[in-house]
């Protein structure tokens, strides 16, 4: 599936637009600040729901409007079928609403999607931006972030349970504030509810997690040693409630499944006995923590602090590594990121570049582009002469790159 048109209504420093793009490179040029980060942007935000810029929808609206609209038509290139999707947000203040709430509208050929998790997976990309560096170097919300991400574009059943599972980590949050610091005020019995429930579905992400990072890990450290020459291995594990993990290893050692549960999952009579065994193990942690808990008036235990521990060569490289081997390690998981979107779904994502040229040496861009020749790709840059040869290069053919000149707000086709 490819991105055929793109129309906007109010995104950022772009009142209306509507653009024809190209079903394989398309290289957006200017100075900076002219809009082009903001179309890339936009079509994230219409794909996946989010944008690398900010977690605030307001953010994203023309200044002094009241709401934003992105549409993309997509075309698959196969059988020539084409759909629809449309994302918009509506503060209080929007004349194309009624109510006086702000709201998200999500829609595939113009009929309303009510579930977020029907709409994702519709359109995929894969991002490659300068924030990037904030998955290897950034705190442990921003690696959670890529990791839910990434899988939510793949299952929409993850996504249904990662809104569920915080959605009774913040209930369970605002009870324990509510007790003030005060065991005497909290009552078990309603902890034990937001416990019992969240033992069972915390077992089912931990589950999910740690098969997609066990994924990651492997295609990652190939692709780091492709990009390195060789000379650093990249290493990854699941940081998570202590001992889950190794209670799945036992169990996948025992029977011999970690193979099949790093590429296929598991089956679903093991997957219920392993889950069981899980949501025992994590709902007596949570009791065993529940005092504390009480004390601090937060959870102290959950999924909502996992992490992915980065390594390379053995250390760890929040610490240890410079910016030029973050930003292959960064370069080397949204590779790996485009892979398992690729073999998971049978079909390349859309790769979205902004900015990135500029970021990397000629190996890691040579090493970004060898394997893509069979997406459709965005590119943004302040100069032409700086790429065109490089990426006529990876292109299936030079009529194939479509350049557009952005300016104010304005873009034109050359």
């Amino acid at each position: 599936m490819i991105i055929d048109n793109i129309k906007l209504h109010n995104f950022r420093n772009y009142g209306r637009l509507e653009l024809s793009v190209g079903p394989s490179v398309n290289i957006f040029y200017g100075d900076n600040a002219q809009g082009k980060t903001n179309l890339i942007e936009s079509i994230n935000v219409c794909s996946t729901i989010t944008s690398h810029r900010t977690s605030k929808d307001r953010d994203l609206i023309k200044l002094g409007e009241s709401e934003y609209e992105i549409s993309l038509g997509l075309k698959d290139l196969s059988d020539g079928f084409n759909t629809s999707i449309f994302a918009g947000f509506y503060t209080e203040k929007s004349d194309l609403i009624s109510g006086n709430t702000a709201k998200r509208i999500l829609k595939q050929d113009g009929v309303q999607t009510e579930r977020i998790a029907d709409y994702l997976g519709l359109c995929n990309t894969v991002i490659f931006a300068p924030e990037d560096l904030n998955i290897v170097k950034g705190a442990p919300a921003s690696r959670r972030k890529f990791l839910n991400t990434m899988i939510s574009k793949i299952s929409p059943v993850y996504f249904d349970l990662l809104t569920r599972t915080n959605r009774l980590i913040n209930q369970k949050n605002a009870y324990l504030k509510s007790c003030g610091g005060k065991r005497s005020n909290a009552d078990d019995n309603a902890l034990d509810f937001w416990d019992f429930s969240l033992a069972d579905l915390t077992a089912t992400m931990i589950i999910n997690r740690y098969r997609y990072i066990l994924l990651l890990a492997d295609k990652a450290v190939t692709h780091h040693l492709d990009i390195s020459d060789g000379s650093e291995k990249l290493e990854m594990s699941y940081s998570t409630i202590t001992g889950s993990v190794e209670l799945i290893d036992a169990y996948l050692d025992k029977n011999d499944m970690r193979p099949n549960f790093i590429s296929q999952g598991l089956s679903a009579a093991s997957e219920s006995e392993i889950k069981g065994r899980l949501s025992s193990f994590v709902l007596s942690k949570l009791r065993n923590c529940r005092a504390n808990d009480i004390e601090k008036s937060v959870s102290t235990v959950g999924i909502h602090r996992d992490d992915i521990d980065i390594k390379l060569n053995g250390l760890q490289m929040r610490a240890f590594s410079s910016q030029g081997q973050q930003r292959s390690a960064a370069l080397s998981l949204k590779l790996s990121e485009l892979d398992i979107i690729r073999d998971i779904t049978g079909s390349a994502p859309v790769l979205l570049l902004d900015d990135v040229f500029s970021e990397l040496d000629v190996n890691r861009r040579v090493k970004l582009l060898s394997g893509m020749t069979d997406a459709q790709i965005f590119i943004t840059c302040t100069d032409r002469t700086y790429i065109e040869d490089e990426i006529a290069h990876f292109a299936r053919n030079s009529e194939n790159i479509r350049y557009f000149h952005v300016l104010g707000g304005i873009i034109e086709k050359e």
